[in-house]
């Protein structure tokens, strides 16, 4: 449950901005500093990372982002901050990339942290 909600909630521009200034600190400064570089907004860039997250992970990466909001007192910020910091890029014309694996084990595994 808990990966949905981050997938779902900051793949939005508001709220991907919004949770990156709660971050806040060395963090959000590199975010903004990318999202200049690039001339967009720092929402903008978070959210098209996550959507592009959602779209390329792979199995190890979902199961280390589930293992990261385990234990967390903000799962949500600390879960975009492990997206973020990997940043799967999106693939250029005619690149080849694997389908990502679906998140099912992973969501499986955070709805049961979550109700604990």
């Amino acid at each position: 449950m808990l990966v949905s909600d981050l997938l779902h909630s900051c793949a939005n521009e508001g709220v991907a901005e919004a949770a990156v200034a709660s971050i806040g600190g060395s963090f959000a400064a590199e975010i903004e500093a990318e999202a200049v570089h690039a001339g967009v907004g720092v929402g903008a860039l978070t959210a098209s990372h996550v959507r592009s997250f959602a779209r390329r992970a792979g199995e190890r990466d979902w199961r280390d982002l589930v293992d990261a909001l385990r234990g967390q007192d903000f799962p949500l910020l600390h879960g975009l901050q492990v997206i973020l910091e990997r940043r799967i890029p999106e693939p250029r014309s005619g690149a080849r990339i694997p389908r990502s694996t679906k998140p099912s084990a992973a969501c499986d595994a955070t709805d049961s942290y979550a109700s604990a």
